[in-house]
């Protein structure tokens, strides 16, 4: 039965932690992903190292477990992986480690063809080797409690020590068979991967940090050339390549790095301890002084994107199932209708001026009408009046003025014609023209000037003059019958017919003053005659 299909409350526990799935083994342990839980839904997933079953009673195993706890509390540098919690269960120890997810570099390297390495950009290179360098120096300067230097040797920096998250991140793990060596002495046994160990390590000589270092360059140097160094068909042909000291230059195999480079890879490889350099930072700043001379660029960024393109996107392995299953497809409304159907309904607009009423806009207000229900203006959905029929409406108020204006101004002009000297009065007896108030007239027409009629007044003889021609006889007063039907008005004034009087040629000095005259504004409302009275 595999993890997946395994319930979580069935699944083993190691102390507090709740083991999810393995992750893999080694020669005395192996490795699975576990999770805590704590109060206020708090989880954490870790990795539980613990001894092989068939090796849990070995006191080898557990001092190298219990080395690795002791050690691994006290170095903190991010490009190591950090050791959380060490612990004691069902009579085994085991330690709970940091969750890198991501790939070894030993996944980044591997190739198909035997002998040769996967091609990674050169400033990716460069970035994994300084943050492994980084790493080791602080492991290498690690003391005691009473500041001594405990001379910690990683023993097996290789490509399946080196972890590479997906975030860039560069952690060296595994420090199980770390050695402190405190004063140079023999190692008595041989620990680490032969391919990638110094001289003096495989010959079982003292070696110090310096052997840290050999491993390191082993490591850069397969990554600039893309080929195996001390790559055989077993181990003991791989320790004969080793400790013969044949290398080839970096060069030959890749003529596009600089001498530069070349030289600080051949430093950091070179047989005899000495000639190598004396610390991991040494190493480091030797690097990044190379990258800023070249301009190739570091960090993270880089190492994510390459790791990515290799092994591509990782799932969380506490995930149960990566199979993404399609749900049943559906019909969606579009995001569009949606928002047509959440939208408010159109508030009425009502009219903000002008009669509610076609017929009132047409025949005026009728108040002896009887009242009749009318239908309702304002139905479900209410439009906002056409604006052709408000700008006629305008234009006809408009017109209506203008022309009650031409009106008024052509009364007044013929007024003053009447009132010119040939038809004045004599001073001795003025023409007073009296007219009594008329009724108001109806609102609903405009008021229709009529034509003005002059008063029937006797006009004076004149001196007859042999050489002046007869005056032209007076205009008669108007009849009760027109005064009938001026009772309503017109639609339009009608034309003036009546020739203006003669003027008499004898007295060219007498003329009528305007003073004399008393004028009465009821002369031009319908309904009222020449003499001021209403008609009937």
């Amino acid at each position: 039965m595999s993890d997946k299909s395994v319930a979580p409350e069935q699944r083993e526990r190691v102390g507090p932690y709740q083991l999810i799935r393995a992750i893999g083994a080694g020669g005395s342990a192996r490795i699975d992903l576990a999770r805590i839980d704590r109060a206020y839904n708090f989880q954490r997933h870790v990795v539980v190292k613990r001894p092989l079953e068939h090796l849990r009673g070995s006191q080898q195993v557990a001092a190298s477990l219990r080395r690795e706890a002791r050690i691994g509390g006290r170095l903190r540098h991010p490009n190591l992986v950090a050791v959380l919690d060490a612990g004691e269960h069902d009579g085994y120890d085991y330690l709970v480690l940091e969750y890198v997810h991501g790939a070894s570099l030993r996944t980044l390297m591997q190739s198909d063809v035997g002998g040769r390495v996967r091609e990674v950009p050169l400033a990716v290179a460069l970035g994994i080797a300084i943050d492994i360098a980084r790493g080791l120096h602080e492991a290498h300067e690690l003391s005691d409690e009473r500041g001594s230097p405990l001379g910690l040797v990683h023993r097996d920096v290789s490509p399946g020590n080196v972890l590479l998250g997906l975030d860039g991140s560069i952690k060296v793990a595994d420090f199980g068979i770390a050695k402190e060596t405190r004063v140079a002495t023999l190692s008595g046994s041989m620990h680490g991967t032969v391919t990638y160990m110094a001289p003096e390590q495989c010959r079982g000589h003292a070696f110090d940090r310096r052997a840290d270092l050999f491993s390191l360059g082993v490591i850069l140097y397969e990554l600039l050339t893309h080929s195996r160094l001390f790559w055989a068909d077993n181990d003991v042909a791989s320790l004969h390549r080793v400790l013969s000291g044949d290398i080839i230059p970096p060069r030959r195999l890749e003529p596009a790095l600089s001498p530069a480079l070349e030289h600080v890879v051949m430093t950091a490889i070179a047989r005899e301890p000495h000639k190598r350099f004396e610390t991991a930072r040494a190493f480091a700043d030797a690097l990044e002084g190379i990258a800023a001379t070249e301009g190739h660029v570091l960090g993270a960024r880089q190492v994510a994107h390459t790791l990515e393109e290799v092994i591509g996107p990782k799932h969380s392995p506490w995930i149960g199932s990566t199979t993404v299953v399609d749900p049943p497809r559906r019909h969606e409304v579009s995001l569009v209708a949606v928002i047509e159907s959440l939208a408010p309904e159109p508030e009425p607009i009502l009219p903000t001026f002008g009669p509610a009423d076609e017929r009132e806009s047409e025949e005026g207000v009728v108040p002896s009408a009887p009242s009749e229900p009318r239908p309702s203006t304002a139905p479900a959905s209410v439009t906002a009046p056409a604006p052709r029929r408000r700008t006629g409406l305008l234009v006809a108020a408009l017109l209506a003025c203008v022309g009650a204006g031409a009106l008024a101004a052509l009364a007044f002009s013929r007024l003053g014609r009447d009132s010119a000297p040939g038809a004045a009065p004599s001073p001795a007896a003025p023409v007073t023209i009296r007219a009594t108030a008329a009724p108001p007239p109806p609102a609903a027409a405009p008021a229709a000037v009529p034509d003005p009629v002059p008063a029937a007044a006797p006009v004076p003889a004149a001196v007859p003059d042999p050489a002046v021609a007869p005056a032209a006889a007076p205009v008669p007063a108007a009849s009760p019958h027109h005064h009938h039907h001026t009772s309503s008005p017109p639609s339009s004034p009608p034309p003036a017919t009546a020739p203006p009087p003669a003027t008499p040629a004898s007295d060219p000095t007498s003329s009528a003053k305007p003073n004399d005259v008393e004028w009465n504004p009821t002369l031009f409302f319908p309904g009222s005659g020449s003499d001021g009275s209403s008609s009937k």
